[in-house]
């Protein structure tokens, strides 16, 4: 019986591996066809009869109606199904999923001769919760009866090297460029704890993209003109079987490209008449390094800023770790060892890409404890034990507690035994005695580097072995220790100004439970049925809330409240995440003495459609076209500098394939979709590039005004504050921080208000402002009468109270956006 989980799963989107942690040594499990990978593929020729892995990839391309593959990438999408002509059948992702975790787990069983109850199942560190909620119910389709771990795939990697490397000292960077994801991870290595410092990663960027690249842009206009076909096209169904075809030629393409400069390639064709035709294609490594430079751009570019996040730079990094089968090609590999189009780290192969997560998932697993029932029955005459240990640990002397349950009268005439007579030296422990409640601690003896397995025996109040279950345990010894799983999205709310709050933020380590206190922006009446306030509950990591992903909803409702609840009331909202990433949030509002629990809702995320796509995408365009507009005239600026980024990483042109390939692949719908909210993002930072000249202009005359200003009216904190605006101001600029240069616009403005405020003439120049600011009708006009004879009779408190009435008839700014209440920070 296994004390810990011990196997580990990488679930793949191209091929999935399996290995297992035994014998203090870790073995990756082959499948039937003696291999070492099963490609994620699913063929159903007929009713009750599924085939998984090796038979199921090759009748991917000749067999399309009846066979599948590529299915991660549609993961979490409640929508999202295959139909399987043939069987009559429909699954949806986890279903097909479930079908490659079946084919691992009996490859386990045959391996160990026992079934696994659990394994860790990595996923990519990019995947949304809604993603990770579809893999745990995956392995649970599957027959895993005990949950299911869920790590990330680079941490995962980081394990397998970590464990196996002999420095003590290092920094490391995790590469994981695979068939659908690609994610980074910044690792350190030190005094014995290895430790994730930072993820970045995209869920939909690997080496699929790379072959369909390949297909729309060389190999099916090629085809097209050899045989003359018309209206060729990925999305039109008459050539389904024709792209099934050019996609298998692609991939295995691209493989011999590794090896070879060039390939021949001969691709079977159905032409207009309904014939097959071969063609003939030539591909050549510089062809296929031409088409995949974007996406190895965009790879780069995640992995600077993952660095930059933890405050690191490519020389802080002792080794790139490679991973995933897209980093077995020449060109790749050329461009990261190269210090200025790359990242200039030395390239570590030492571990086989293709399984590397997997046995890194089983190292942690290894870590795991397996869940034992430890309660005996009220009345029964059986004794169990409840133990409390680490099952991996750095000590040579860890600590082991527990508690027997059973029919003993008085527990402290009772005792156990923990030895290990094959231990180096063999340990015994000796009696020890239970307390009252037949608790127990003490220190044992491990060995290093070893697993050590324990007997544990129970002496009743005769001196008479009693049995106990469980009976036996064992704890690892190992040099290095791991740091926690970290979270990869930061969690949080969006305000009611539109921003995004973030509350458990990227890179805490999980299990994590995290309060943020905030106030409502609007009041709520029983009186009123329909007043609401909403919060939405977001994943990512951009200022605004709109760009986040949104994955659940707070609501409070006055039907839910014992009292009307005023504007300004305080709410606690509070994130627990578990190490899975699995979360709970719930809202306390002190002054209703009541809490609300966010629906998170990660079962009904839908495949956006094509119409809403093409939308999505000619918003983006037209806006990026008017970017290049805007910052045509200075090409040396950050928003020229972020301009190219998105040209090097090929954004709009992928996302118009795979907006077009989204009638027919769910999987390019939703890469689609998370392509364009990327490119929305960073075409808000190029618009907040571009407003930095504007803004430094506009706070640098705010400072000259306020210096004459305070020069002529202010005191000594006015001067302090003075110069504290204008030192930050300086540095904002150098850094061009259009964030930091608006904060310090209002500051400024604030400060000159404060000033002007203490100026005879005040009551005198707000009448001015507000005689333009507020629209013009009866009452304004008679009040603005009211306030010209004001001044012209010197009565400034005439003056001030008609300045109040008019404040008072100003239109309430922005009120449709907060038409529902949402939350302020405190």
């Amino acid at each position: 019986m296994r004390d810990t989980i011990d196997f580990g799963i990488d679930l793949g989107t191209t091929n999935s591996a399996i290995a297992v942690a035994e014998n203090d040594t870790v073995a990756v499990i082959k499948n039937n066809d003696g291999w070492d990978i099963t490609p994620s593929a699913i063929w159903i020729p007929k009713p009750n009869q599924i085939k998984v892995g090796r038979p199921a990839r090759d009748r991917v391309w000749s067999d399309p109606k009846n066979s599948a593959a590529e299915f991660k990438l549609e993961m979490g999408l409640a929508d999202a199904r295959k139909t399987f002509a043939k069987a009559g059948l429909e699954l949806t992702p986890q279903q097909l999923s479930a079908e490659v975790l079946k084919s691992l787990r009996a490859d386990a069983a045959h391996h160990c001769g026992t079934t696994p109850d659990a394994a860790v199942i990595t996923v990519p560190a990019a995947f949304t919760l809604n993603q990770n909620k579809a893999t745990t119910d995956a392995a649970m389709l599957a027959g895993f009866t005990a949950a299911c771990p869920l790590v990330q795939e680079p941490t995962a990697a980081a394990f397998a090297y970590g464990f196996h490397d002999a420095d003590d000292r290092a920094y490391w960077m995790v590469f994981d460029f695979g068939g659908g994801t690609f994610d980074a991870a910044v690792v350190s290595k030190h005094d014995g704890e290895l430790r994730v410092l930072n993820h970045a990663g995209d869920s939909y960027l690997g080496g699929k993209l790379i072959d369909w690249a390949l297909v729309e842009r060389i190999m099916a206009p090629a085809a097209a003109r050899d045989l003359g076909l018309r209206d060729f096209r990925r999305d039109n169904p008459r050539w389904e079987q024709n792209f099934a075809m050019l996609k298998g030629a692609a991939e295995e393409a691209k493989i011999q490209l590794s090896r070879l400069e060039r390939v021949e390639i001969n691709i079977d064709q159905i032409d207009e008449s309904g014939d097959t035709q071969t063609v003939e294609q030539v591909l050549t490594r510089d062809e296929l390094d031409a088409i995949a430079e974007p996406f190895y751009a965009r790879a780069i570019n995640l992995c600077r800023s993952a660095l930059k996040d933890a405050a690191l730079g490519p020389a802080d990094i002792d080794r790139l770790l490679l991973v995933g089968g897209v980093t077995l090609a020449p060109g790749l590999r050329e461009r990261l060892a190269d210090p200025r189009h790359g990242l200039g780290i030395e390239l570590d192969i030492s571990l086989d890409p293709t399984t590397v997560v997997a046995r890194g998932a089983a190292i942690f697993a290894s870590t795991l404890r397996r869940p034992h029932p430890v309660s005996a029955d009220a009345g029964s005459d059986e004794f169990v034990i409840e133990l409390a240990y680490e099952p991996s640990v750095t000590t040579a002397t860890p600590t082991i507690a527990g508690r027997v349950h059973g029919p003993a009268e008085d527990w402290t005439a009772y005792s156990v035994t923990l030895s290990n007579p094959e231990g180096r030296p063999p340990f015994d422990s000796g009696r020890i005695l239970l307390n009252a409640t037949g608790a127990f601690a003490t220190e044992v003896s491990i060995d290093k580097d070893r697993t050590s397995k324990f007997t544990v025996e129970l002496i009743d109040d005769k001196g008479a072995p009693q049995p106990v279950a469980p009976n036996t345990m064992s704890i690892k010894h190992r040099d290095v220790e791991f740091g926690g799983v970290r979270l990869a999205h930061s969690l949080g709310i969006r305000l009611a100004d539109g921003k995004f709050a973030p509350v458990v933020r990227k890179g805490a380590t999980l299990p994590a439970t995290v309060r943020g206190e905030y106030e409502t922006s609007i009041a709520l009446s029983r009186a009123d049925p329909d007043g609401a306030i909403l919060i939405p509950v977001l994943q990512g990591e951009r200022t605004r809330g709109d760009r986040n992903r949104k994955v659940g909803m707070l609501e409070i409702r006055p039907k839910d409240l014992m009292i009307d609840l005023p504007a300004g009331s305080d709410v606690e909202v509070t994130f627990e995440v578990d190490t899975s990433s699995l979360v709970t949030v719930v809202a306390d509002v002190p002054l209703a003495q009541i809490q609300f629990e966010a629906m998170i809702n990660l079962t009904d995320v839908k495949t956006p459609s094509p119409e809403l796509l093409n939308g999505m995408l000619s918003d983006a365009e037209q806006r990026l076209t008017s970017l290049r507009r805007l910052v045509s005239t200075d090409r040396s600026g950050a928003a020229a500098r972020q301009l190219d980024r998105i040209d090097e990483e090929g954004a709009v042109t992928t996302a118009r394939e795979q907006v077009s390939a989204a009638k027919v692949d769910a999987g390019a719908a939703a890469t689609a979709e998370e392509r364009i909210r990327n490119l929305q993002a960073d075409l808000d930072e190029v618009e907040e590039a571009a407003q930095l000249p504007a803004l430094a202009q506009e706070l640098e005359g705010l400072l000259a005004e306020a210096t004459e200003l305070v020069d002529r009216l202010g005191d000594a904190a006015d001067r302090q504050e003075l110069a504290e605006v204008r030192r930050r101001g300086k540095e904002a600029i150098q850094e061009q921080d259009s964030a930091a240069i608006r904060a310090l616009i209002e500051r400024a403005q604030t400060l000159l208000i404060e000033v002007e405020r203490r100026s005879p003439d005040w009551p005198v120049k707000l009448f001015a402002v507000l005689q333009t600011a507020v629209p013009s009708h009866g009452q304004v006009s008679a009040l603005i009468r009211e306030g010209k004879r004001a001044i012209a009779n010197g009565d400034m408190q005439a003056l001030e109270a008609v300045n109040q009435r008019l404040f008072r008839l100003l239109p309430k700014d922005q009120r449709d956006k907060i038409e529902l209440g949402g939350l302020n920070k405190r």
